[in-house]
């Protein structure tokens, strides 16, 4: 009896263990995609589970009139997920299925609209219009903060106030937890002192000054919402974590009072406006992927191209031929 007892009770500990291998927002996106999936098939009396190839390329090209590419291969992935887990080897292999969504990439597909980097200029101009006042101060450390890390919204909204050591020489950062690090073995970051208002060292100090004299509680949120309902003082920190959505909305707010499109800008403006203005000052490539993380060279290639772009143009040189040489120091 107790070997059954035992049993049970590591069955339900291997199955915590498995669901907590995934992160609670691709658990979510797991579910909506599956979601829609097995309403289609239910629209079309057919079993969702399995599927066949072809009940999966009939789903594609009907996702295909009205959904964006991103969205069809997340779908994909999703449809994937669920078969591995019950089991059943998933129709989303079959080359099949593997034509069809080539077709659509090359029928649908269009070049994804990204976030416009925050330059370093950019920030002192945005950061120029928070105030003294408290969210004045947690903005300006929430933005310097965020550019100057690189850390995506998810990652800079879940500090901690003991993630961050603070010393003379600046900042060590600790990311305990990531999109590219999801067994928490963390990750640190430098943010040296700037000699300047744009310090984000000194911004954050402001910030925490602000919030109490005392010493706050390591296991405290480092950004927390400000303006508790009832308490009839907008000043007051209510404690809770800011949430992720929210870095977005404080990009656009101040992007918008510094004269700037709002629309073009969110919290990944700060995260690529750091590669983008690292890549156009020379620095070397394997020094920004050790600061940003980036799991993918491709795309933090992207960015550094974006800083170089007037650096490594040929036209000057054809403009003026007698002005000098060519980018790479081709004549």
């Amino acid at each position: 009896m107790n070997d059954i007892v035992s049993l049970r009770s590591l069955q339900k500990r291997a199955e915590f263990f498995a669901a907590s291998s995934l992160s609670a927002a691709t658990k979510k996106a797991y579910e909506t995609d599956w979601k829609d999936f097995f309403e289609w098939c239910q629209s079309h009396d057919l079993e969702a589970l399995p599927a066949t190839p072809e009940m999966v390329c009939l789903y594609l090209s009907d996702l295909a009139e009205s959904s964006a590419v991103s969205t069809i291969i997340r779908r994909l992935t999703s449809i994937t997920a669920i078969h591995a887990a019950a089991g059943e080897f998933s129709p989303c292999k079959d080359d099949r299925v593997c034509r069809v969504l080539k077709g659509i990439k090359r029928q649908c597909g269009t070049a994804p609209q990204q976030a416009r980097s925050i330059s370093w200029k950019d920030l002192k101009k945005i950061v120029s219009h928070c105030d003294s006042l408290i969210i004045g101060l947690r903005d300006a450390a929430l933005l310097t903060l965020g550019w100057a890390s690189a850390l995506r919204r998810s990652e800079l909204v879940a500090l901690n106030v003991g993630d961050l050591e603070i010393s003379e020489p600046g900042i060590i950062l600790t990311v305990r937890h990531s999109k590219t690090d999801q067994e928490g073995r963390g990750q640190k970051i430098g943010i040296p002192r700037a000699k300047n208002d744009l310090c984000p060292v000194a911004t954050v100090e402001r910030w925490l000054k602000r919030r109490s004299e005392n010493p706050i509680d390591p296991d405290e949120p480092l950004f927390v919402k400000i303006g508790v309902h009832g308490r009839g003082k907008w000043w007051w920190t209510s404690g809770n974590r800011l949430a992720a959505r929210m870095v977005s909305e404080v990009v656009k707010q101040y992007a918008a009072f510094a004269g700037l499109d709002a629309s073009q800008y969110s919290a990944h403006s700060l995260r690529r406006g750091f590669a983008t203005e690292a890549g156009a000052r020379g620095i070397p490539e394997r020094i920004i992927s050790r600061h940003t993380r980036h799991r993918s060279l491709q795309v933090l290639r992207g960015y550094i191209d974006d800083g170089t772009i007037w650096q490594d143009n040929p036209l000057p040189a054809i403009y003026s031929p007698g002005a000098g040489s060519l980018p790479g120091g081709e004549q």
